[in-house]
């Protein structure tokens, strides 16, 4: 979240410096009150060295481990703009515990000439930058293991290490304390039912497109339909076939988990997040680095008989594995779908799904194509080619007329000019925090190698 503050006037009526300030939590499970006490703190200190507060970006329940997230994307955007000078946070892990991703942050903010602040480090420097960068990812990484490990001694208790899958819900007891007991669940008599019938149909013959066409035509709500809709233009969640699917190696997708079994297996996967995109990537797990398959016999929704024909119909639906002869093995990133000119950029204008691949050669709705007309009566396709003529004539007579080209390069001339200002205003208080850093850096090394404290080396 992003909140503008109004101009405030100097005391002494000097110039002070604008200053945009950045709080954020981690999780859910944090207190709330965490941003609020952060930007009291930081809002004290702003005070005290007499800056102006021009912009606050606040982010609730989102993780440092990236640099992808909605508050932090905003607090570049507005660094991007100008109008900021100093950029402050509680702690540098506040902004990021990914040392790449802070090192990436304290250089834009250098190259703009814009100050790296936060309330425990004070002005950050390189040095901040390598040591506590490295602290903050060991710090995260420990934390990691930490947690993974808890979640491995939970699923050899027989307990749910995770969050509960369709047709399964939270079950709330306290021991001989009263405290929570965690890990237990419980099934929902009508989300069972749901799983049932989609196990009874697919063994039956019916293909997944058919089931969640029908599961949407009835209204039956799917397994997001009760968290908030992320849809452009508000729709609530719907059924796809992905969501009966998945992946069968994986185990994931209804069709594919085996507590409907009365199974509980857990480890088969590792999520790693793309360092480019932010987002998670799963990777199977090798045997070895598996738990055992604990047996949860009072969690069974599907009998083993209806489970086996299911796994049976998927067997012989399964494409053969392409030998290594003629397709040897790629990396992960090679083994990505084509990428065409619009892919990505398209979406539907009657429901905002994407507008994707359908077929060999033609782009088609994917709401109205998985989802069924319940979800979208659009069902229009286009040809690629003639798609992509059309964009490009209209980037021929839309985006290069003359006056269109005459305001980009007045605003492009504008914004090097003032960039240029700014690098030549900055120069002398650069070249002085730069000899500043090289003598302590220099103190520091000399002070190593005799063995001596770098103070008292600092005044010999």
């Amino acid at each position: 979240m992003t909140t503008f503050v109004a101009n405030a006037e100097s005391k002494n009526g000097g110039k002070m410096k604008r200053c945009a300030i950045y709080a954020r939590y981690s999780t859910d499970k944090q207190d709330v009150q965490s941003i609020e006490t952060q930007l009291m703190l930081c809002r004290r200190e702003v005070g005290r060295e007499g800056w102006q507060e021009v912009l606050c970006f606040t982010e609730a329940a989102e993780s440092a481990a990236t640099i992808h997230r909605p508050g932090m994307k905003a607090l570049l955007e507005a660094v991007a703009a100008g109008g900021i000078e100093i950029v402050y946070a509680d702690a540098m892990d506040r902004l990021s515990r990914s040392q790449a991703d802070i090192a990436m942050l304290f250089e834009r903010l250098r190259f703009r000439g814009i100050i790296l602040a936060t309330r425990k480090e004070d002005r950050v420097t390189p040095l901040h930058i390598g040591m506590m960068g490295t602290i903050n990812a060991e710090q995260l990484s420990a934390t990691s293991e930490t947690t993974r490990d808890a979640l491995v001694r939970r699923h050899a208790m027989g307990k749910n290490p995770g969050g509960s899958a369709y047709g399964y819900e939270k079950r709330i007891e306290h021991d001989a304390n009263g405290e929570r007991i965690r890990g237990l669940q419980q099934i929902v008599a009508v989300e069972a039912a749901v799983v049932m019938r989609i196990f009874e149909d697919y063994a039956a013959g019916l293909s997944p497109i058919t089931i969640t066409r029908r599961l949407n035509a009835e209204g039956v709500p799917s397994p997001r339909s009760g968290k908030t809709s992320i849809h452009p233009l508000g729709k609530p969640a719907a059924w796809t076939p992905n969501t009966l699917t998945g992946n069968a190696a994986r185990g994931t997708g209804i069709l594919n988990n085996p507590l409907y079994v009365g199974r509980r297996p857990y480890g088969k996967q590792t999520y790693r997040k793309n360092p480019d995109k932010g987002k998670r990537h799963a990777f199977i797990n090798p045997e070895d680095m598996r738990a055992d398959v604990i047996e949860a016999p009072e969690l069974r929704i599907v009998p083993v008989e209806l489970w086996e024909r299911v796994k049976a119909r998927q067997a012989t639906l399964m494409r053969a594995p392409t030998s290594q002869a003629t397709a040897p093995a790629l990396p992960f990133f090679a083994q990505q779908r084509p990428r065409y000119l619009l892919t990505g950029k398209m979406t539907c204008g009657t429901c905002g799904a994407s507008y994707a691949k359908s077929g060999k050669s033609r782009f088609g709705c994917q709401g109205a194509a998985k989802k069924g007309p319940t979800w979208c009566g659009n069902r229009l396709t286009i040809r690629q080619d003639e798609l992509d003529t059309r964009v490009l004539a209209g980037l021929a007579t839309e985006m290069l007329r003359d006056d269109v080209i005459a305001a980009f390069l007045t605003e492009y001339e504008a914004e090097t000019r003032r960039l240029a200002a700014e690098t030549v205003n900055a120069r002398p208080e650069r070249e002085v925090e730069l000899a500043n850093l090289d003598r302590q850096i220099a103190l520091a090394k000399a002070a190593i190698l005799k063995g001596v404290d770098a103070a008292l080396s600092s005044r010999t």
